[in-house]
């Protein structure tokens, strides 16, 4: 079908030169405005419709509604009636999909192979003019959004977020209840009335003048033109306009506050958010980013190395804080020392300060300037991200940015918009500041009864006011230029001896190194990976929690010294991990190198503050002693971990020994740490031999490196190894202080070999739909549920989980084992009908292109951070599926599942008080 205005595509859009896409916009009949994008590389296509609907739009007697009609839509269509026919579509052809409900837009999205694009489009376009709305399903999603709310009850941020809304004004959209639950949306139960609600919201909201699509994929413009007109010109037009809320966000009275936050876990935490103006048409000139930028600097004479160097916060961050179409808070986010909690009013005394000086010194064209070179840098060099992830993003973008600037929004920079910015720093005072205490030892006097939350709200003082009115600068001083900071030139010229596989070198005893300058993506960006293998680091609880504690410290250390590399796009970490301690260097290829070299002359002759020792001891200990709160899955799959990998260790365990370590014996350890030592190096992008050397030369001459360390690590354990009750894994139920149940079925491999490897990867694409239509959207049995491949030191293992607020863990292990066998039993007939495909789509999946250098790095380093280095597995998947027939694939799968001595459950149930 030929576009009847395919003469009027708008193409001016603006493009990073990185960027290989074409792109074209034009309006449907309907009002609905399109985004196309062809991109030839693209391994799948996609769809995105955003539309500008949420919970804002919510009835006030039915808060929620805009999230369940988000479910409501995928649970069938007139000419698709079945609740589960787009889900099985989508996955059967190699795809995903997902959605979700924000304050004033909502954003559905999916991908799938091309052949099977117009298909999908025809199942994905009718939601949005022809749902059922199906009542025999209603009752059964209403406990569905309940179980999701019943899952974040004891989420710290939804939790401060509901508190956030019961202090706001009750008469802007922002106060509604936005989750909803079985209360919001039902009267004393009953869906009753539902089902008209839901309808009346859809014929409203749902129209396509308040709708903006995206079609990505292989096919041409021209084509994606089509489809568009195909597929969407059946959604109702006439829809109302687009408007800003008129409301203010805050009554008078709501601020010049204190707002005192107990939460679950222990946190000392200080917010203060200034309540601005709506920024959507600044987004040119990005003035509250820019003041966020100044406000937030890390390097020395800053706000933060102020208050770090007295020891009164761990952490500061500036800018962050909701925004809408009439409203933006702007927070400045503090991490308190234990100090800092006894001394809020110097802490706030100092932001106020700061805020002045920026507003007295910092409003200067050479700073923003500096913003507009590191912004136009990521721009000119950005890295592509997948044309599947691009898509959800350009729906939003299309709603905020004008049509040039579908892309370029993010970083347009035009100029320093001094009236604004003045404008916007006038309102940043005491009598409009929120100041938000969140500790469990504050006063608190009233009870936010969707979480639970308790709070109290009152008034600043006269005293506090008159403080921070004139407040005292201290040391505080405005950065200066950024040394590394400068426009990127090209990449170095490629070698002609360039390949897509990193070359080996033996550097010394104990030093390998990996490198490859990357032929494909022609950017002056690199990673560099450098593992060190330290028994000294991995040998017990207590030598793992000294290394997790030495890997926070060291950062901490280098933070305000390297916070200018930072800016100007040079990024660095350290962990640790469980064959010692890796770091982590990524950005621009001119001076990572060098980085490198200074912060590894730290590891050997770091002195740590005795202060910041003691705070961040007692922040580890406190966070793996509150990791019991965690979701009770995350908490089964980090067991998971400790059961079957070497020098891996339980939270609980780490906590005990953590709080038995001393500054003397953590010196001891220090002192040790490096004594053993082997390196593993990758050097990838735009690296070549003469800009790694120097490291090299660092690494051999300042360390005393051995060969062969990581070779004595032992395999990962095997089932036959772990004592088991019926099958329940040795160690493998934990208790946890989280109010839901969860169970795990793990499925070993009995080898890394890579038929193991393939069949068990399979099985879980096949798997995966069946067991969240039966346990999730037939049964109910919780919201989190589905399976996942998991190679573990490249040993192939299977996890099916359920997480339930309604059934306990013994009876979610029953119904998984009932579901396991009834899909035992039904596999051959299943895989006549169903695995070809899957098949087909996997292996695509395996042969999918690298997109960006960061995809590709973090693929290289996962194979050479194993013991074996292979780097054409995923080949060699993709060739055994090619090369062995479904029937053949569907015996191996089938005798797996009938083995049950390489299976195991692992389950979580609430503590007993």
């Amino acid at each position: 079908m030929e576009p009847s205005n395919s003469l009027n595509h708008f193409t001016d859009i603006i493009q990073s030169p990185t960027d290989h896409r074409s792109y074209a916009m034009v309006t449907l009949a309907n009002g609905l405005r399109c985004t196309l994008v062809h991109d030839p590389k693209a391994e799948l296509c996609t769809a995105a419709l955003a539309v500008a609907a949420g919970h804002f739009q919510d009835p006030i007697d039915t808060q929620g509604l805009a999230h369940f009609l988000e479910h409501m839509l995928f649970l069938g269509t007139e000419k698709y009636p079945s609740a589960t026919d787009y889900q099985n579509f989508i996955h059967q052809h190699g795809g995903h999909h997902n959605a979700w409900t924000g304050t004033e837009f909502s954003n559905y999205y999916f991908s799938c192979e091309h052949s099977a694009f117009d298909e999908a489009l025809d199942r994905f376009a009718r939601f949005f003019y022809q749902p059922t709305f199906n009542a025999n399903w209603l009752a059964k999603e209403v406990h569905s959004i309940e179980s999701e709310f019943q899952l974040k009850r004891k989420d710290e941020l939804r939790r401060l977020y509901q508190v956030h809304k019961a202090t706001a004004n009750p008469a802007h959209p922002f106060a509604k209840f936005s989750v909803g639950n079985l209360s919001t949306l039902t009267q004393d139960g009953s869906t009753h009335g539902l089902a008209k609600h839901m309808r009346t919201f859809f014929d409203t909201w749902y129209r396509a003048n308040r709708m903006t699509l995206v079609l990505a994929g292989s096919a041409s413009l021209e084509t994606l033109h089509s489809y568009a007109e195909q597929h969407f010109t059946a959604i109702a037009g006439g829809g109302p306009v687009v408007q800003a809320e008129t409301q203010p966000l805050y009554l008078p009275e709501q601020l010049g506050i204190q707002l005192n936050v107990q939460p679950l876990k222990d946190a000392r935490r200080l917010i203060l958010a200034f309540a601005l103006p709506g920024i959507d048409h600044d987004y040119p000139y990005k003035t509250t980013s820019f003041i966020a930028h100044v406000l937030g600097y890390e390097g020395p004479g800053s706000l933060f190395a102020e208050l770090h160097r007295r020891n009164l916060i761990n952490s500061l961050s500036a800018g962050g804080g909701i925004s809408g179409s009439n409203f933006k808070d702007f927070n400045l986010n503090m991490q308190l020392t234990d100090e800092g909690l006894q001394d809020t009013d110097t802490v706030i005394e100092h932001v106020f300060a700061a805020i002045r000086q920026v507003q007295q010194q910092g409003l200067e064209d050479w700073r923003y300037q500096e913003r507009q070179v590191a912004i136009a840098n990521a721009f000119r060099f950005q890295e592509p991200a997948r044309t599947a992830d691009l898509a959800p993003q350009l729906a939003i973008n299309m709603h905020h940015y004008q049509p040039r600037d579908l892309i370029f929004g993010d970083y347009r920079m035009e100029r320093l918009n001094t009236d604004k910015a003045h404008e916007l720093l006038n309102l940043m005072t005491p009598e409009r500041v929120r100041v938000t205490h969140i500790h469990r030892q504050v006063a608190v006097n009233d009870y936010e009864p969707i979480y639970g939350t308790n709070y109290r709200v009152t008034a600043l003082s006269d005293a506090q006011q008159q403080r921070w009115q004139t407040p005292a600068a201290g040391n505080m001083r405005l950065p200066k230029a950024n040394p590394y900071l400068q426009p990127l030139q090209a990449p170095l010229p490629l070698l002609a001896t360039a390949s897509a596989i990193p070359e080996y070198h033996h550097v010394s005893q104990g030093c390998r190194l990996w490198l490859l300058q990357d032929p494909d993506f022609r950017a002056p960006k690199a990673h560099i990976y450098c593992q060190f293998t330290l028994p000294q680091a991995t040998a017990s609880a207590r030598h793992y929690a000294c290394a997790r504690l030495w890997c926070e410290l060291m950062i901490d250390r280098l933070n305000e010294a390297l916070y200018d590399a930072e800016m100007a796009g040079l990024h660095f970490n350290v962990y640790p991990q469980h064959y010692g301690i890796t770091l982590h260097l990524s950005g621009y290829s001119n001076g990572i190198a060098a980085l490198a070299c200074e912060i590894l002359q730290h590891f050997l002759v770091t002195e740590f503050r005795q202060e910041r020792w003691h705070d961040l001891h007692q922040k580890l200990q406190s966070n793996w002693q509150s990791a019991l709160a965690n979701k009770p899955l995350n908490l089964l799959f980090a067991r998971l971990n400790v059961l079957l990998q070497p020098h891996m260790y339980a939270l609980s365990d780490l906590a005990a020994a953590v709080a038995e370590v001393t500054p003397e014996s953590f010196a001891d350890w220090q002192n040790d740490l490096f004594q053993q030592a082997e390196v593993k190096l990758f050097a990838h992008g735009d690296l070549t031999w003469q800009r790694v050397s120097p490291l090299l030369q660092q690494l051999t001459s300042n360390f005393p490196l051995m060969a062969n360390l990581q070779a004595g690590v032992p395999p990962t354990r095997d089932f036959a190894e772990l004592k088991r009750s019926g099958r329940l894994l040795e160690r493998g139920h934990i208790e946890t202080r989280h109010h839901d149940h969860a169970a795990l079925l793990v499925l070993q491999g009995a080898s890394c070999d890579v038929m193991e490897q393939t069949v068990l990867l399979l099985l879980n694409q096949f798997i995966q739909p069946h067991l969240f239509s039966q346990l999730r959207t037939h049964e109910q049995l919780g919201y989190l549920v589905g399976s996942t491949y998991m190679p573990i030191e490249q040993r192939p293992h299977v996890l099916l989980y359920v997480q339930s607020n309604q059934y306990d863990a013994q009876h979610l292990s029953a119904r998984i084992d009932v579901f396991m066998q009834g899909f035992t039993e039904q596999l051959l007939v299943l895989a006549d009908e169903e695995l070809e495909a899957i098949q087909r789509a996997l292996i695509r999946q395996l042969r999918e292109p690298d997109t960006n250098l960061r995809l590709r790095s973090q693929r290289l380093w996962s194979a050479i951070s194993q013991e074996q280095v292979v780097f054409d597995r995923l080949e060699q998947m993709a060739q055994l599926l090619e090369s062995h027939t479904t029937s053949f694939f569907a015996e191996k799968m089938l005798t797996k599942l009938s083995d049950q001595s390489r299976q195991g459950f692992i389950t979580a149930k609430p503590k007993e008080l």
